[in-house]
This record gives structure tokens, C-alpha cells and sequence, in this order.
């Protein structure tokens, strides 16, 4: 190893920018005394800091987080705030009239059914596996999706084949919905 002193005083250009400098560049300007709170407005691309559950009931219940007004420590938004929430009736509507509501089925979770949730995770993470491909014949698909296609030239929309693959699926999960499932730990929902 070469024994080599290190400078002991960094030039100007690879300093460290000292405190103040990198403070003032990032903070935003002091609020007016006109304004009211100035958590209660959000400028575009700010974080907004809500706890993990108001996040989860927003994402279900489709509220936007920016619209909710935060109560909790700092002005995070919190459970209770998310719960509180109600649009006014204009968006109340269009939010109803774009975003069905899911419907879904909750099954409790039986001792036996938590022993074979533990054991198929247990069994994909510990023991070896292998996947299998197979080839499938879709020359009928394909005729129909050049058929489509030729039908969409004008409006300038064009099927892929995973269109239809997507298509199938959705079709194939409707027609067997325990398939469309999710473990959730102590409820199956269906």
C-alpha cells in the first residue's frame, strides 16, 4: 500500500455547500399573513403525507388525498380524516358514474385454510420448482385479429394479441371467480 497524504484543505470548487446555501435554495418563500394555513393548500408535485391505513381506505373508496385536509400531527392526513371526507355532489356523481363500486366477498379464514397459506408460501420459497412452457396453435386468433384490424384502419386503432390474451383472461376469471382471489392473511377475498 502507497502511503500518500491527503490534501488537508479541499479546493473551493469540491467543497461541500455550506448550510445556509442549500436551505435557502429549497425553501419555499414565507407565507402572507393574508393567507389562511399554508398546509391547507398544496403546490403541484408536493409529497403529501398521510398514514399508511388513510392511504389504503382512499385508494378503495377512490378519494383523491390532495382534496383531504389533514388533522393529524403536522398536518398529516390520517384515518379519521380520510373517513370524514365527502366530495361535494358534482364529484360525487362523476365518480360514481365512471368507477363502479367492486363487489367482492370476504371469507373468513378457517385453522386449516392459515396452515395451507403458510405451507404453499413456505413451499415456493424453500423448495425447487420448475416451469413449464407449452406452444399453442392460435391461427384462428390471428385471422380474426387481422379481420378487426382491417374494420379499425380508419379510426387508427390496432388489436394485439395480447389484446386478446388479456380478453381471455378476463373472460376465464368471470366465468370462475374463486380464481379471483386474494389472500389477505385472515380473510380470503373473492
Amino acid at each position: 500500500m502507497s502511503s500518500q497524504k491527503l490534501p488537508e484543505k479541499l479546493p473551493e470548487a469540491s467543497k461541500p455547500p455550506r448550510e445556509e446555501e442549500t436551505t435557502s435554495k429549497h425553501q419555499p418563500a414565507p407565507a402572507s399573513p393574508k393567507e389562511e394555513d399554508p398546509k391547507a393548500r398544496l403546490p403541484s408535485g408536493d409529497r403529501i403525507f398521510a398514514s399508511p391505513i388513510a392511504k389504503k381506505i382512499a385508494l378503495e373508496r377512490g378519494i383523491p388525498l390532495a382534496k383531504v385536509k389533514g388533522t393529524g400531527p403536522e398536518g398529516r392526513i390520517i384515518r379519521e380524516d380520510v373517513e370524514k371526507y365527502s366530495p361535494s355532489s358534482v364529484a360525487t356523481s362523476a365518480i360514481a358514474s365512471t368507477a363502479p363500486v367492486p363487489e367482492y366477498t370476504d371469507i373468513p379464514v378457517s385453522n386449516m385454510r392459515r396452515v395451507i397459506g403458510s405451507r404453499l408460501t413456505q413451499s415456493k420459497q424453500e423448495v425447487p420448482h420448475y416451469y413449464l412452457t407449452v406452444d399453442i396453435h392460435m391461427d384462428k386468433m390471428l385471422k380474426l385479429r387481422e379481420v378487426f384490424n382491417k374494420t379499425l384502419t380508419d379510426k387508427g386503432a390496432k388489436l394485439s394479441v395480447n389484446d386478446f390474451i388479456v380478453k381471455a383472461a378476463a373472460c376465464a376469471l368471470a366465468d370462475v371467480p374463486e380464481a379471483n382471489s386474494a389472500w389477505l392473511g385472515e380473510i380470503i377475498r373473492q
